[in-house]
């Protein structure tokens, strides 16, 4: 009768709408994303996710910040 619900996945959707931040605020997507199986990376591939993460990161502040 009721939806089992991830907790982990709506603290995340509430975070998201607190922040305005709309592409976390889909469930399928933030669901999928929580429970995906990730495959071990290689160090430098993991140094270059981290640079292209915090490059997003930084790129967005500067946007909002220029508002």
């Amino acid at each position: 009768m009721y939806e089992k619900k991830d907790l982990r996945v709506l603290k995340i959707i509430q975070k998201a709408r607190e922040f305005g931040d709309l592409d976390l605020c889909n469930e399928i997507l933030v669901h999928q994303l929580v429970n995906s199986v990730f495959n071990e990376i290689e160090s430098k591939e993991k140094e270059e996710l981290i640079a292209l993460l915090n490059s997003l990161i930084e790129a967005k502040d500067k946007a909002l910040l220029s508002n």
